[in-house]
């Protein structure tokens, strides 16, 4: 009978989160950010004389807005830049929620590659892809989520974002 048992519970699934080469997708305000570029893993790094990932939280501005900053020095003057933005309405929500990614929108994403910026206000850009705030604690000062993207621009690589996660402290 206990042979039984001991077959009935075989080693648990694996339900991490963890993907190699990013950092876990916590909800503690951790203050990490990653994804993975086209299936390459993609943290900030480097520094080019400002902090390489910042967060800017503001409840007074557009009923509550918020924008996330990273940038990874490649090398000497070849950085990438990601901006992840909500310029309006946090003061309404509350976590979880999910948003929509798309040209002009008030929820946006920004990449910059070599001399391709795919700038969400741009008409030549085609962007969609979503992102999910998981955790938006106003007394712990913690917004955590998720998010994906596709940005296609003219004569620039397609960019593939997929498994991006933050965990901030503002």
């Amino acid at each position: 009978m206990v042979a039984g048992f001991t077959q009935c519970c075989k080693e648990k699934p694996n339900v991490s989160n963890d993907v190699p080469g990013l950092p876990p997708a916590t909800q503690t305000g951790a203050n990490t950010l990653g994804f993975l570029l086209n299936g390459v893993p993609w943290t900030p790094a480097g520094n080019n004389g400002t902090a390489n990932l910042s967060i800017d939280f503001d409840p007074g501005i557009n009923n509550g807005g918020m924008g996330i900053s990273g940038y990874r020095v490649i090398a000497a003057g070849n950085v990438e830049y990601l901006g992840i933005g909500i310029t309006d309405s946090l003061n309404f929500k509350t976590a979880p929620f999910s948003l929509l990614l798309y040209n002009k929108s008030i929820y946006s994403i920004r990449f910059l590659r070599n001399s391709c910026d795919y700038l969400w206000t741009d008409t030549l850009i085609k962007t969609s892809g979503n992102i999910t705030i998981s955790k938006l604690d106003r007394i712990e000062n913690i917004i955590a989520g998720t998010f994906s993207a596709v940005l296609i621009k003219p004569g620039c690589d397609t960019i593939k974002i997929t498994n991006g996660r933050f965990d901030m402290k503002f």
